[in-house]
C-alpha cells in the first residue's frame, strides 16, 4: 500500500525508525538511537532527540529494499556493461533486471513504501525543528547543529524523491507531515515540478551545512553532498525521461539544467581542500577503504553514501551476493559482460577492480572462470577483512592471508558495506558533461578534467590516457565511454543511458556484440560511445585462459596468458608465480573468446523484455495503486 495514503493522520503521533544504523567503517554518527513513535514535543524538546529524528530518515534509505541490495542491484540492471539478475527470467529479481516486470511485484512496493516513509520523516525534520527554540535563540554551536540537521533532512528527502522519479516517474508529492495534509489520496506530481523543488532545497540546504573538514568526518551529509547531489540531479531533470505520452522528452529549456550542474561542480572543483580523487589510487580506494576499511578517505572522494547498519533489516547484502565467490557462495548478481570487458585497454587498471573473473576456493586459491561467468568486483568479500566474517573453527580447511583467520563464514549475507551515491570523479565527469553541452563542445577545462580521471584508471600514467576528440559529439561519445569505465557495478549506467535516451540503442548492440563474441567473430564498434580499441583486436583475443590452480587468489593473480593475445600453442609456464602447478587443459583451461555459452548465459536473457516507450520506467506498484485510486493512470504500456 502507497505509505503516504496509509500515514495515520494525526497532530501529535508519528513514526521514526526503532532502530539504530551504526557503520562498521566509520563513526557511528546514528547514535543516539533513532526514535519510535512519539509526541513531537518530545522527539523535537532537545538536540539529542531531533539529531536520532534525522537519523531516522537516514535509515530510509539502508536495508534490503533500499539501497542494501534492492535499489543498488536489482533495479539498476541490464545495460552495456552488466546483466543484472542472473540467466533466468523466473524471479522477481530476473524481472527487475530483464524488463519483464509487472506491477504487482512484491519488491517495488517495499520500496515505494520505504522511500515515502522516509519522506514522511524527513518532512517531520524539517517542520519541526525549525520551531524549536534552540534553532533561533541557541548557542552557536546548538543553532549550527540544528540548522545542519534540517539540511540534512532537505537532502536525504532530495536523494528520496530523485530515486522514486528515475524509478517511476511522475509520482505523489508531499512537503509537509501528513498530519497537515486533508487528503491523503494524493495523485501524481509532474517530474518536472519535483526536480524543481529539490533543486531548490538543495540550494537551501547548502549553507546550512558545514564542509567536510570542518565538522566530525563520518557519514553524515555535509554542503559538499548538497552541492554534488544538486549537480546530479539537475543533470537528470535537463535529461530525457520517459512521459507519460509513451515519448521520450526532455523540457525544451534544458539547457538551464545543465548550467546548475556546471555551476555546482565549478564549486566543488574550487574547493580541491574538501573533495579531490583518493590519492591512493582506483585499486587502493575499492579495496582500502570502501571494503576492507583499513585506509580512510583522506581527500573526500566519497561525497555522498549510503550507511548501513548492523543487521539484517537496516543492513547491506553488498558484498554477498554480488562480488568474489568464495568456496562456492556469492558471485552471480552482478553478471559482467566480456563485452564491457574489451572496452577496457589492457593498460587500465579500473578492468580488475571491476570484474573478478575468477572464485576463491579454500579462502586462499583462485579458480579462473569462463568468460560468460565474470562477476562484478568492487564490493568483494576477498578484500574485506573484518575477522567476524571468518569462522572461528572449520567447515572448511584453509586461511585467508589477508587477515591470518580461518576459512570464511559463507553463510554471512551482511557486510556492512555502504553504498557509494557520488564521488569525486562524478564531478569531474558531470562538469566535462554540462560544459561540453552548454559551449558546444569542450573547453580546455573539460578537457582537462576527463584526463585527471583516465589518467588515474590507467595508473597515473599521462601517457596512457586516449586522444580526446575536441568536438562536441566525439568529446560526449568518450564520456560515455569513460563514465562506463569509470563507474561500472556502481548502478549508474542504465540510469545515465536512460538520461541519454540511448538505453534502447546500447542494449540491442550490445546483444549483437555478445553473439559475435559467442561466434568468435569481430566485435561490432558501438554507434553511441567511443569504440574500444580492443574490439579491433577480435583476431588477437584468446579463445582460452590458463590460470595457475594454486596461485594464491587475492588480486586476482591467476592467470597465465594474455586477455590480448592468442591462445599459446602450449600451456604457458611462468615460474614466477608460487606455488606453482603444471597447467594441463583439463584442469587449468576455462573457454574465452568464441565461447558458444556466451549465448545461453547472456544473449538469452540481457534486456530480454525491453521495449522503447515502455521499459525506461518501473510500473507504478499495484497495491499502492490499488489502495490510492488517484495515482491512475499507470505508466506507459503496462
Amino acid at each position: 500500500m502507497n505509505t503516504i495514503t496509509r500515514m495515520a493522520k494525526t497532530a501529535t503521533m508519528f513514526f521514526f525508525a526503532a532502530a539504530t544504523l551504526t557503520a562498521v567503517s566509520c563513526k557511528k554518527y546514528l547514535s543516539p538511537a533513532p526514535l519510535s513513535t512519539i509526541d513531537p514535543s518530545v522527539a523535537f524538546s532537545n538536540i539529542p532527540n531531533a539529531k536520532a529524528a534525522v537519523m531516522g530518515a537516514y535509515l530510509s534509505m539502508s536495508g534490503d529494499f533500499g539501497y542494501g541490495i534492492r535499489v543498488s542491484y536489482y533495479y539498476a540492471y541490464d545495460d552495456d556493461c552488466i546483466m543484472g539478475g542472473g540467466s533466468a527470467l523466473s524471479s522477481a529479481r530476473h524481472e527487475e533486471a530483464h524488463y519483464t516486470l509487472s506491477a504487482a511485484n512484491t519488491d517495488i512496493v517495499n520500496t515505494f513504501n520505504q522511500f515515502y516513509a522516509g519522506i514522511e520523516r524527513a518532512n517531520n525534520c524539517i517542520y519541526y525543528i525549525p520551531k524549536m527554540p534552540a534553532y533561533t535563540s541557541g548557542s552557536s554551536a546548538d543553532k549550527a547543529e540544528l540548522s545542519r540537521l534540517v539540511g540534512e533532512a532537505l537532502v536525504i528527502r532530495a536523494q528520496l524523491y530523485f530515486e522514486l522519479v528515475r524509478i517511476w516517474g511522475d509520482v505523489p508529492a508531499q512537503w509537509v507531515p501528513s498530519s497537515f495534509v486533508p487528503d491523503l489520496f494524493l495523485g501524481r506530481t509532474n517530474r518536472d515540478t519535483i526536480y524543481n523543488r529539490i533543486l531548490a532545497d538543495l540550494a537551501i540546504a547548502k549553507p546550512l551545512m558545514p564542509w567536510r573538514t570542518e565538522t566530525t568526518q563520518d557519514e553524515r551529509f555535509t554542503k559538499g553532498t548538497a552541492a554534488a547531489l544538486r549537480a546530479k540531479i539537475a543533470l537528470f531533470a535537463g535529461g530525457y525521461s520517459l512521459r507519460q505520452s509513451g515519448g521520450m522528452q526532455r523540457p525544451t529549456n534544458y539547457l538551464d539544467y545543465y548550467k546548475i550542474a556546471k555551476a555546482e561542480t565549478d564549486t566543488l572543483i574550487s574547493r580541491r581542500d574538501q573533495h579531490t580523487l583518493f590519492a591512493g589510487g582506483y585499486k587502493s580506494f575499492w579495496r582500502d577503504v570502501v571494503d576492507a576499511h583499513k585506509a580512510v578517505d583522506p581527500q573526500g572522494e566519497l561525497i555522498m553514501q549510503v550507511a548501513m547498519a548492523n543487521g539484517t533489516n537496516s543492513d547491506s547484502k553488498i558484498g554477498a551476493q554480488n562480488g568474489t565467490k568464495i568456496n562456492g557462495v556469492g558471485g552471480a548478481l552482478g553478471n559482467m559482460l566480456p563485452t564491457y570487458f574489451y572496452q577496457f585497454d589492457s593498460t587500465d587498471v579500473r578492468r580488475d577492480v571491476t570484474f573478478v573473473a575468477f572464485e576463491v576456493v579454500r579462502d586462499i586459491y583462485g579458480r579462473g572462470h569462463a568468460s560468460n561467468s565474470i562477476y562484478d568486483g568492487k564490493f568483494r568479500r576477498d578484500w574485506i577483512t573484518n575477522p567476524s566474517y571468518y569462522m572461528s573453527s572449520g567447515a572448511t580447511t584453509g586461511t585467508n592471508p589477508v587477515t591470518n583467520t580461518p576459512a570464511s563464514n559463507t553463510a554471512i549475507q551482511n557486510f556492512q558495506l555502504n553504498w557509494p551515491l557520488i564521488r569525486f570523479s562524478d564531478v569531474l565527469l558531470m562538469n566535462a558533461e554540462a560544459d561540453n553541452e552548454i559551449n558546444n563542445g569542450p573547453s580546455a577545462n573539460a578537457i582537462a578534467y576527463f584526463k585527471e580521471v583516465s589518467q588515474r584508471g590507467h595508473g597515473g600514467n599521462a601517457a596512457l590516457v586516449p586522444a580526446v576528440p575536441t568536438d562536441k559529439s566525439g568529446f560526449f561519445k568518450l564520456l560515455v565511454r569513460e563514465r562506463g569505465l569509470e563507474f561500472g557495478g556502481e548502478g549508474i549506467r542504465k540510469f545515465d543511458l536512460v538520461r541519454w535516451n540511448l538505453l534502447g540503442t546500447a542494449l540491442a548492440e550490445t546483444k549483437t556484440a555478445l553473439q559475435a563474441f559467442a561466434a568468435g567473430t569481430a566485435l561490432p564498434a558501438p554507434s553511441y560511445m567511443a569504440p574500444p580499441p580492443a574490439y579491433t583486436m577480435t583476431a588477437n583475443l584468446p579463445q582460452f585462459m590458463f590460470f595457475y590452480q594454486n596461485a594464491v587468489a587475492f588480486d586476482g593473480q591467476i592467470w597465465a596468458n594474455s586477455f590480448y593475445v592468442p591462445t599459446p600453442a602450449t600451456a604457458p609456464i611462468d615460474v614466477t608465480v608460487t606455488p606453482q602447478a603444471p597447467l594441463s587443459t583439463a584442469n587449468n583451461r576455462v573457454a574465452w573468446f568464441k565461447n558458444a555459452n556466451i549465448t545461453t548465459t547472456y544473449v538469452n536473457y540481457i534486456g530480454f523484455g525491453f521495449v522503447t516507450g515502455k521499459s525506461e520506467l518501473y510500473p507504478l506498484p499495484q497495491a499502492s495503486m490499488d489502495a490510492n485510486y488517484n495515482l491512475k493512470p499507470q505508466n506507459p504500456s503496462y
